[in-house]
């Protein structure tokens, strides 16, 4: 099948790194994926797997941006031989919806988290014959929020590449680039840096702070890049700034982030960067932008699925106290074992329901699906 997969972009985030797993997969049973997006740290990934990238600024909204976008995903469709549009975000539904309806092919799209549904952005969010949904509160959001036919929807989980994402001990050379400590205990934070996602990483540099006051063997690394980089940038270099030696490192844009993860005693993360970091036998504590569940255990871990890894379900917001608390519980009061059995935990539950071959085999029934009809 040649199958179009249309993305905003291709940084660092939970759909952008979905979108270039699905496309290698899918490559790799053979199948010709071909991605559409405004671009990012990921697309050389997809070209050293000979798979086709098409720039367009899927990430704006303007009309200029959305005729260029038009034009490209037109293009894109010719050179390629398209039969199948999966979009991933509500601007390439919107673009997908109406190439679609143009060159009669087949479009579907994946709900990767929930959207905001007031006023018009009811009436100017597209789904497609077919819906995948991440997690079964995102699918109910679509049925009551946009009226999305409940049959129209499948969920399927994330699935992550479990061999890229494992615990790697070659470290070495970031040691170095960086310039940690190799004894320091080391917290390790990764996400888009915007909005919401910046006023997290604030309270997580505050605490960062007050712990390293106390306990001078503190680092702290955080990956990703954003709208609120310069304002997170400045902060950070202010508070290195109050001590004798930096000890915190704000990376940008990386890809590296399996390696980075593996660097970590606990990881601050949620939704599909926390399964990642699961895979590669990190403790985590799921704090984000839609809700706070602290540490992941054998006694919440169930809860955690049920919501996609992001605490959207639980009425629990986080404060500065609580993520103190559960950063010192991982670094200073559980031993070696606890903290391994965190990380075997993490791993067999990734293996066993979110593996990258099931999620592709399941998303191919539903192409499958789509082909049949037409």
């Amino acid at each position: 099948m040649n199958i179009l997969l249309v993305a905003m972009g291709l940084d660092i985030g939970g759909a952008e790194t979905h979108v270039v797993s699905l496309a290698k997969e899918l490559k790799n049973i053979g199948h010709n994926p071909v991605v559409i997006s405004s671009g990012g740290v990921y697309v050389d990934e997809l070209l050293d797997k000979n798979i086709p990238h098409y720039d367009a600024p899927l990430d704006q909204k303007d009309i200029k941006s959305i005729i260029k976008s038009l034009t490209m995903m037109k293009k894109a469709i010719k050179d390629e031989k398209i039969q199948i549009i999966h979009a991933h975000g509500r601007i390439p539904a919107l673009i997908g919806k109406i190439i679609s309806i143009l060159n009669r092919l087949p479009f579907m799209t994946s709900a990767h988290a929930k959207f905001v549904h007031g006023g018009l952005y009811k009436y100017m969010s597209f789904w497609g014959e077919e819906v995948i949904s991440v997690s079964e509160d995102i699918k109910n959001h679509l049925m009551d929020n946009f009226g999305v036919d409940e049959e129209k929807i499948t969920i399927i989980t994330n699935g992550i590449d479990t061999d890229k994402f494992s615990f790697s001990e070659n470290v070495s050379t970031l040691y170095k680039d960086i310039g940690l400590k190799e004894n320091s205990k080391k917290i390790v934070y990764i996400s888009r840096i915007e909005g919401n996602l910046a006023t997290l990483l604030e309270l997580v540099i505050e605490v960062g702070q007050d712990l390293y006051k106390d306990n001078k063997d503190i680092e702290l690394i955080i990956a990703g890049s954003g709208d609120d980089f310069e304002r997170i940038q400045k902060l950070v270099n202010e508070v290195n700034s109050r001590f004798d030696k930096p000890f915190m490192y704000l990376l940008g844009k990386r890809t590296d982030i399996a390696d980075i993860m593996s660097l970590g005693d606990v990881a601050i993360c949620v939704s599909r960067t926390a399964l990642e970091s699961m895979a590669c036998k990190r403790p985590v504590i799921l704090a984000g932008g839609e809700g706070y569940m602290g540490l992941l255990n054998k006694d919440n871990i169930e809860l955690a699925i049920s919501n996609n890894f992001t605490g959207r379900t639980v009425e629990n917001n986080i404060t500065k106290e609580s993520l103190e608390n559960d950063i010192k519980q991982v670094l200073y009061e559980l031993d070696s074992e606890d903290r391994r059995d965190l990380g075997v935990l993490g791993r067999s539950t990734v293996e066993k329901y979110f593996s990258i071959k099931s999620m592709t085999e399941e998303t191919l029934t539903i192409y499958e699906r789509l082909l049949k009809r037409r």
